[in-house]
């Protein structure tokens, strides 16, 4: 006999700080290198055209497909992550606002995931199209099977997950563009079965939920026109200690127990800024998951779209949400 579990609530919180230092002088910030990292992108995008890889080549890619396939077809990844699964998420950051994530298990591809580029694997539905249409297509689930558990789906109207030929896949929807298909998620059946709802804790999986906001966020930016924003350690470790505090003292609030907010956390890592913001986030099954539920989210979209020039995100394990999420703006 099955029981029922529902879902934990999502939890979101935005707040912005505004600040006008009179100087406007800004310290020097650690920041990961962009202009070599540009300029290996930019080589290996080269390479990729002449022997015939493109990011494009994505849309052909298939659940069951070899990992050479994948390499032949669209290249080398700019980055491997694990993930909450049993696979690895070969992520391919290097190509603008199409953005798109590959999850390989025993050189197999198992996953797929992608905000800009459409997919094969379900042909009757684009990207860009309304949600009315794709519920017209296929019924979306009311419990997703976890052992002997169902765990009922409460997405409040911001994501379907449905069942296609042994895949689930996860239609996320912005409700701020007409109630769009904004990205999707697909999972082969065999290893979302297999998985529980909450990922064990890790170091390295805290680092790579880390680096998939960060490209998240700068993906939809750069398909509004928008500039990326730049990596700093420094509002890293002021939203990272954030989470690990909410979680240690059992509260989720910008404004921690000893009455200190994002403004005096920043100042304390040593940033100097005229402006800043903050997104937090708890109890979501994965990066994506929080990056889709912050966009979502009037004041959270507007931080991720902000006049910012630095992002910093931190994640930690455990504690009453299971996972904790946050984000630091600031220029």
């Amino acid at each position: 006999m099955k029981f029922f579990k529902k879902l934990i609530t999502l939890i979101l919180v935005v707040v912005i700080f505004i600040c006008y230092s009179p100087s406007l002088v800004e310290r020097a910030y650690q920041y990961l290198d962009h202009n070599s990292e540009e300029q290996v992108v930019k080589q290996n995008i080269e390479k990729n055209k002449i022997e015939g890889k493109s990011v494009d080549n994505f849309s052909k890619i298939q659940i069951g497909d070899s990992e050479e396939t994948l390499i032949n077809s669209v290249g080398e990844p700019a980055r491997v992550d694990k993930s909450g699964y049993s696979f690895d998420w070969y992520v391919y950051n290097q190509y603008g606002q199409k953005f798109c994530m590959v999850g390989i298990e025993d050189n197999k591809v198992v996953a797929m995931y992608s905000n800009s580029i459409n997919s094969v694997e379900f042909p009757k539905l684009k990207l860009g199209e309304q949600r009315h249409i794709a519920r017209n297509i296929y019924s979306p689930l009311k419990y997703l099977p976890k052992g002997y558990t169902n765990y009922t789906i409460a997405s409040k109207d911001q994501y379907d997950v449905i069942e296609v030929d042994g895949k689930y896949i996860t239609v996320f929807y912005d409700i701020y563009e007409g109630d769009i298909i904004c990205s999707y998620q697909i999972v082969e059946k065999e290893v979302e079965d297999k998985t529980p709802i909450y990922h064990a804790e890790s170091d390295v999986l805290r680092k790579s939920y880390e680096l998939e906001i960060m490209d998240l966020t700068n993906s939809v930016r750069m398909k509004r026109g928008l500039k990326s924003l730049q990596y700093s350690e420094k509002a890293t470790l002021s939203s990272r200690r954030h989470c690990e505090d909410m979680r240690d003292k059992n509260y989720f609030d910008h404004v921690d127990r000893d009455g200190r907010g994002p403004a005096d956390r920043m100042k304390e890592e040593g940033i100097v800024y005229y402006l800043a913001g903050e997104n937090i986030a708890a109890g979501q099954f994965s990066a994506i998951y929080a990056h889709e539920g912050w966009m979502d989210s009037e004041g959270h979209r507007k931080n991720i779209l902000g006049d910012y020039k630095y992002i910093g995100v931190g994640t930690v394990f455990g504690g009453s949400y299971s996972m904790y999420y946050g984000q630091n703006f600031y220029r």
